[in-house]
């Protein structure tokens, strides 16, 4: 066996733990980028050579003389990292299994789990390097957002507005005085919203008419009119419940409506339900020995509104908050995964392709199909422990020194067999 054998399994083993030390190296690098993956290298002997012809001892084992190590593989570690919180309401954290799905300025399509997200001077949603977060977003017609459909750059426009929307229902919390005289009144005025968004007001007067027996009457300021149930009867019972309402028993089927409302500005014709009587079949209505008062007013119209804020929940939807109260989502993130994450290819700025290794990727929503949630106005951290890349740095550092301690050995008895022949 010839010295120079042992002269280059050293030097593999130099050139090995050289590799080592820059994995390590760029995992402490990188221990602060977001949503990094640290590596670590796999050692593999290379192939032996046998002694002699035979390369058999006497009872018949193998002389065997390693040639040295390589790398075998790059192992990327894809364990869950800590989260940060950020107060960025765009920033997402994934956790679990998968990978944003994003597109680069060249058109291709790359993954990442760092979800350190922002809207660019077009409004798309985009990475720190321009690329743009893919998902599905809001259909202006159908005002869904359909995960069935294509893949596309999320958008959101800052000036989106929520349409307005007519009053359809009102309720009005209020108790009429039993001990009130006949011919006693209480007005109780309601806002509702009209077809444009436009703010709108009902009164309604309660007139005693009788012992637990009260009309009302609803009105309009002109040029807005009401063409039929503006006025009724509400009976109460001895001890002060709702009897009747319009001489029918107190369901919500029996609840006033307010038909044919026309404010005169052009908006559409209004039918509003009042509710006298809940569903469940509890009253707003009582009478009572206190002083008549309405103590509560609900409609369910708005006007329209203009984008105030975005938030994210656990499914990826990108939801708006309107300055009319309304949560509107506008779109959805993707995320995609893989059968073999550790074949996915590291690209630049913190991304992956795919490969043959990690197969396609299966595009779909989190919380399906074995992917993640994901966290809003969160970060998900690097996930290299200092501790022990320290300690494999000690190992890789310890490794090179014992081959080159190694080389110089050989190379001291090669000089003493050169030395020979002096």
């Amino acid at each position: 066996m010839s010295l120079y054998s042992a002269f280059y399994a050293s030097l593999s083993g130099l050139s090995s733990n050289a590799n080592a030390l820059n994995i390590i190296g760029n995992n402490l690098s990188n221990v602060n980028t977001v949503g990094f993956k640290g590596s670590s290298a796999d050692f593999g002997s290379i192939f032996s050579t046998s002694l002699g012809g035979t390369g058999t001892a006497g009872n018949g084992d193998p002389i065997q003389f390693g040639l040295g190590v390589q790398v075998n593989s790059v192992s990327q570690d894809f364990s869950q990292a800590s989260f940060q919180s950020t107060g960025n309401a765009l920033n997402m954290a994934l956790q679990g299994n998968g990978f944003f799905t994003l597109q680069t300025t060249y058109g291709q399509q790359v993954f990442t789990r760092a979800g350190n997200f922002s809207q660019n001077n077009d409004g798309y949603l985009v990475a720190p390097d321009g690329s743009k977060v893919l998902g599905w977003n809001r259909d202006p017609t159908t005002g869904t957002v359909n995960t069935s459909s294509a893949l596309s750059p999320i958008r959101i426009d800052a000036g989106a507005t929520a349409a307005a929307s007519a009053t359809a229902n009102i309720r009005l919390g209020l108790n009429l005085d039993s001990a009130a005289a006949v011919g006693s009144t209480l007005t109780a005025p309601v806002q509702v919203y009209d077809s444009q968004g436009n703010s709108q007001n009902i009164n309604i007067t309660y007139t005693k008419t009788g012992a637990n027996t009260w009309s009302y009457s609803a009105a309009v300021t002109a040029p807005a009119t009401i063409g039929s149930g503006a006025t009724g009867t509400l009976t109460f019972s001895p001890s002060g419940n709702l009897l009747t309402i319009n001489g029918n028993p107190p369901t919500s089927g029996n609840n006033p409506v307010l038909g044919g409302i026309n404010w005169g500005n052009g908006t559409a014709t209004q039918n509003i339900t009042w509710d006298v009587v809940n569903t469940d079949g509890s009253s707003n209505v009582t009478q009572f020995a206190a002083t008549s008062s309405s103590n509560s007013t609900f409609q369910d119209g708005y006007g329209s509104g203009t984008l105030q804020s975005l938030s994210v929940d656990q499914n990826g939807i990108i939801s708006g908050t309107f300055t009319n109260g309304q949560v509107i989502p506008l779109a959805q993130v993707a995320l995609s995964s893989f059968n073999n994450n550790n074949g996915l290819v590291q690209s630049a700025n913190n991304t992956w392709a795919q490969s043959l290794a990690s197969g396609t990727p299966t595009i779909g929503v989190a919380n399906t199909g074995g992917r993640g949630s994901i966290l809003g106005s969160n970060l998900e951290l690097s996930n290299v422990d200092m501790a022990t890349e320290f300690t494999n740095l000690i190992l890789a550092q310890n490794g090179y020194q014992a081959n080159s301690k190694a080389i110089t050995t050989t190379n001291a008895l090669l000089q003493a067999t050169l030395n020979m022949v002096q």
